[in-house]
């Protein structure tokens, strides 16, 4: 079973939305492969062509929420061109390489006295819980959608995404497309100020400061606050840095 995470990305003052796709696979990683100090690639993850392909069989295709430059409709002779030559002009999907903390599993191999490393896959951890895990670093790849896009995506993702046929929808994903319905239900209202702010850089930047001057949003935001699925704090920051940390 497919099961799609997601989680919101700093970038200074911009940000975005990152989507990656999980599978079940009977694959093990041997941990003096990334004695190099290279992270290893999730052996339970998808590739993006497979999530692209995923996310199209569930009537979610990629292509849906990102923004499309427009493609050429004729040639320079003026003919139309064919449809393989107007594929090859199309969008080039936001693909996009994130180092994540996971659950894993570390077991030793006696008869070749070394170890090796496997992730557990995130729709057994309620039924392994009895088992030592271990927080291990994992490169994944997706798509990283901007705001408007994330919002977009993420209004799409079904309320019920917990139940039933949408179990396929992580923990992590249900909870910001809670937040992205609560953000919109927020600028409705006009809860925002705008403000000046300094970047690391030394820059200045102009946003919006959300206004949460009310006791019914200050116990939502307190409520979304203690439900914030673990796995979304353990997301690497600065990816290409060659540091990672837990999200605080």
């Amino acid at each position: 079973m497919a099961i799609l995470h997601g989680n919101w990305l700093l970038k200074n003052s911009n940000g975005c939305l990152f989507i990656w796709g999980e599978t079940w696979r009977s694959l093990r990683v041997n941990l003096e492969s990334s004695e190099s100090g290279d992270i290893p690639l999730h052996p339970l993850a998808m590739t993006s062509v497979e999530l692209s392909e995923w996310l199209r069989s569930q009537n979610m295709a990629i292509t849906n929420f990102i923004q499309q430059p427009q493609v050429a409709r004729a040639s320079k002779g003026g003919a139309t061109p064919t449809r393989k030559a107007a594929s090859a002009t199309e969008i080039s999907l936001p693909t996009h390489s994130q180092i994540i903390a996971l659950p894993t599993y570390i077991s030793e191999n006696s008869k070749e006295g070394t170890a090796e490393i496997f992730p557990v896959y995130s729709a057994s951890l309620e039924l392994d819980i009895d088992s030592p895990q271990y927080l291990q670093p994992w490169r994944v790849e997706g798509f990283c959608l901007n705001p408007s896009e994330a919002v977009k995506f993420l209004t799409a993702v079904p309320l019920n995404a917990a139940n039933g046929e949408d179990a396929f929808w992580g923990g992590d994903l249900r909870f910001w497309s809670q937040v992205a319905r609560w953000s919109l239900d927020l600028i409705s209202r006009c809860k925002f100020l705008p403000r000046i702010q300094r970047q690391l850089d030394g820059a200045i930047a102009a946003n919006w400061q959300v206004l949460l001057d009310s006791a019914v949003d200050g116990t939502r935001l307190e409520k979304f606050s203690a439900n914030m699925p673990l796995v979304c704090r353990t997301y690497q920051e600065g990816v290409g840095s060659g540091e990672w940390g837990v999200r605080s």
